[in-house]
């Protein structure tokens, strides 16, 4: 991820402050284009920057301003532009990217220090999203902006159409809403809890519960511990969980007859067959002597249950 200082083209204008707020307090980031970057610290305090990038028709940026509305528990940043409130104007995509009334948009940078302990919600478009070392709620609502949180000890939710997403160290349950996209985790402690049309989960070292519900996306899942119910439902998609050899869980699976399940554990003693149908084979009972269920739905696709 670029930090603003990174970019090779000089800001029109930097707007900058630092305002109380409360440890349990919120910070609200609204923005269209360009980067949020959040790290944290122990005062009670919000330092912001918010670094305008010029454009060819608005080399000044001067329609561009940063709306601050702050009070000792919330803060609100807000990128505002001028013909953003004139309904006449026509705005959308053109072959130059995204245009309000025919002007480009400027790019905002922010960099945002807050106290660790408070909550953040961000509202945005296409920015870069970089996220570290918070312990409290972190909400994310983009539409295809890449989005990186690490270190985070706090409950998290993203709702996006087509972002990539990473989260490194993750303490707290996450709820993920995406279209499409690849989502990459590391290192979670928690629930996960992942909705999309075809978007790919690529997750390793979790110790947590896993609710993955997908038209025709994949998910390959690896667990450090089994320590809650697995739950994974797709139309056509493929699913891989990857489990430590010695895990108990109770299987329980709902398998149309185009569905094949290979697994590294033996799953012979619970091998139900419908109507004598060997093409129709699912599974329920106890594997390792049973613990938390794993339960997998599909109409089509390919099932795995690996050890390791």
């Amino acid at each position: 991820t670029l930090a603003p200082a990174a970019f090779a083209q000089n800001p029109a204008r930097t707007v900058s402050d630092t305002v109380p707020l409360t440890a349990d307090g919120k910070v609200t980031i609204d923005n269209h284009e360009g980067s949020i970057t959040v790290t944290t610290w122990d005062r009670d305090q919000v330092r912001y920057e918010a670094a305008i990038m010029p454009t060819d028709e608005d080399p000044d940026a001067e329609k561009v301003t940063i709306e601050a509305r702050a009070s000792n528990d919330r803060l609100r940043l807000a990128t505002e532009h001028e013909e953003g409130d004139d309904e006449s104007v026509v705005f959308g995509f053109s072959e130059d990217g995204f245009q309000w009334g025919g002007t480009n948009i400027p790019a905002v940078h922010y960099t945002i220090t807050m106290p660790h302990t408070a909550a953040i919600g961000i509202d945005d478009h296409e920015s870069t999203i970089d996220v570290t070392g918070l312990a409290g709620r972190l909400r994310i609502d983009t539409h295809e902006g890449p989005i990186t949180v690490a270190e985070q000890r706090g409950e998290v939710t993203v709702d996006s159409h087509e972002s990539p997403i990473s989260l490194t160290d993750q303490e707290g349950d996450v709820r993920l809403d995406t279209h499409e996209g690849r989502i990459e985790l590391r290192r979670m402690t928690g629930r996960l809890s992942l909705d999309t049309h075809e978007g790919e989960l690529i997750a390793e070292e979790m110790d947590g519960g896993v609710r993955f519900e997908s038209h025709d996306g994949s998910a390959r899942v690896s667990f450090a511990t089994l320590s809650d119910d697995v739950f994974a439902e797709t139309h056509e998609g493929d699913v891989t969980l990857t489990l430590p050899v010695r895990a108990g869980f109770d299987l329980n699976t709902d398998f149309d007859d185009d569905v094949d399940l290979r697994s590294d554990f033996d799953l012979r003693s619970i091998r139900i067959v419908d109507d004598g149908d060997d093409d129709e084979a699912n599974y329920r009972g106890d594997v390792n002597g049973g613990g938390p269920e794993i339960r997998l739905e599909s109409h089509d696709g390919d099932v795995a249950l690996r050890s390791q």
